[in-house]
């Protein structure tokens, strides 16, 4: 095909995602980890993450193989997938309400809990592998994390440290036209270094405590400059579909999936693998998730700088990002404040979290100063019930203190089993949060 043709392509595909519905979708990654030991549980070890999954097959999940090894399930609502290191992942399928959201995590957790506890496990919402380092942990039985993995090896010093090792919070929202689409990228961008800060989750790296900031981040700005970090063309003036467009065409997929195999393309970019043939709606949907960065478009726009949260914390996320993008007057305020900030200002931001967390700034402000704008615009926004979700967001602007650092602190006069029970153990919601 010829570039134009592949751009028109993917400019349909991004105008066919265009919807009025506003809904949300989220995807929450989890650790399995032994109690006793802290250590991961594997894919493939006895007792591992593939008996897990088996057991909750025999609740009613339908399970998902690929080369006669069963690597995921699927129920009506949401889908569990494993990501390389045995990650557990519940992508919940788009829904109008945070509650409805929030049910069907519930339903996940009751599920689970029961068969954890029976084996010795715990699910754990960190950014970062809790005790084990990342040569101890095995790879899942995806076959396409084998040919990801030898390519990014050559790419990034913590490329292996990404795929292993991290868990993150990825939330997806609607966009009704291109104008709309435009700026909420740019306001998602925009804020990327904002929200990293303020959800730092990750107060270990490989088994010991992470004495840094925002850690996330640093692996990603050490994973492939390529497809990682910010879009820097949303920042462009005349950013839209087919800028976007381009940004994907531009980039080596790695791999291609085509008939459901997967097929090495090593140095080709996707303008010089698609010149002589078509590509299919499996392919296309397959290269856009070839991209990792903080934000990215497919049929909806999914924002994936925040770490895994308990949660608490995960819905307080779903709610500002509602509240910010699902109410056109919070949406255009919004979008006006963050136009006084360059791309330089943004990388910037990005770098300087990495030192100083939410101390650091994003132009003249400090990063609690933007999360309490936002917060009181959004809390203005959303309906009366869903404002008391925003509550673990306001308890860390606030206390100037992430969840990373509260851990970090409490770690001096506590054992890391301790802490990591009573505060980060993802075995219940409080109803009245």
């Amino acid at each position: 095909m010829k570039s134009k043709d592949l751009k028109e392509k993917l400019i349909s595909y991004f105008r066919a995602g265009e919807c009025q519905i506003e809904s949300l979708g989220m995807e929450i990654e989890h650790f399995v980890v032994e109690k006793d030991t802290l250590k991961s549980v594997g894919y493939r070890e006895i007792g591992g993450v593939k008996e897990v999954l088996k057991e909750l097959e025999k609740k009613g999940w339908e399970g998902q193989k690929e080369g006669g090894k069963l690597i995921g399930l699927k129920s009506a609502k949401a889908d569990i997938t494993l990501e390389p290191g045995g990650q557990l992942e519940i992508g919940i399928s788009p829904q109008e309400k945070i509650e409805d959201l929030k049910k069907i995590y519930l339903n996940f957790l009751d599920d689970i809990i029961p068969i954890l506890e029976e084996k010795g496990y715990w699910l754990i919402n960190l950014g970062y592998q809790l005790h084990s380092k990342i040569e101890e942990i095995d790879w899942n039985a995806k076959e396409r994390y084998k040919m990801m993995s030898n390519y990014l090896a050559k790419t990034g010093k913590y490329a292996h440290n990404m795929m292993k090792g991290t868990s993150a919070l990825q939330v997806a929202l609607d966009y009704k036209d291109e104008e709309d689409f435009i700026k909420k990228f740019r306001i998602a961008n925009t804020l990327s270094p904002v929200l990293s800060s303020l959800l730092d989750n990750s107060p270990f790296f490989e088994s010991e405590v992470y004495e840094g900031q925002a850690l996330r981040t640093v692996i990603w700005d050490n994973t492939d400059n390529e497809r990682c970090g910010i879009v820097k063309e949303a920042f462009d003036d005349d950013f839209g579909y087919e800028k976007y467009a381009e940004y994907i065409l531009s980039r080596r997929p790695i791999l291609i999936k085509s008939g459901g195999e997967y097929i090495p393309t090593f140095e080709q970019n996707n303008y010089q693998i698609f010149a002589k043939r078509e590509f299919d709606t499996e392919e296309l949907e397959h290269i856009l998730t070839m991209v990792f960065p903080d934000v990215r478009a497919k049929q909806f726009i999914e924002i994936r700088m925040a770490d895994s949260l308990p949660p608490e914390y995960s819905f307080a996320v779903v709610a500002l990002w509602k509240g910010l993008f699902y109410n056109q007057e919070v949406l255009d305020k919004a979008y006006n404040f963050i136009r006084k900030f360059s791309l330089a200002d943004v990388l910037s931001a990005r770098k300087e979290i990495i030192n100083r967390g939410i101390e650091a700034y994003l132009g003249e402000y400090k990063m609690v100063e933007i999360g309490q704008k936002l917060l009181d615009w959004v809390k203005l926004s959303l309906k009366p019930d869903e404002v008391r979700y925003l509550s673990p967001l306001l308890a860390i602007i606030n206390s100037k203190e992430t969840l990373a650092n509260k851990v970090k602190k409490e770690l001096k006069l506590k054992g890391k089993r301790e802490v990591i029970k009573g505060h980060i153990l993802n075995l219940l919601i409080k109803e009245d949060n």
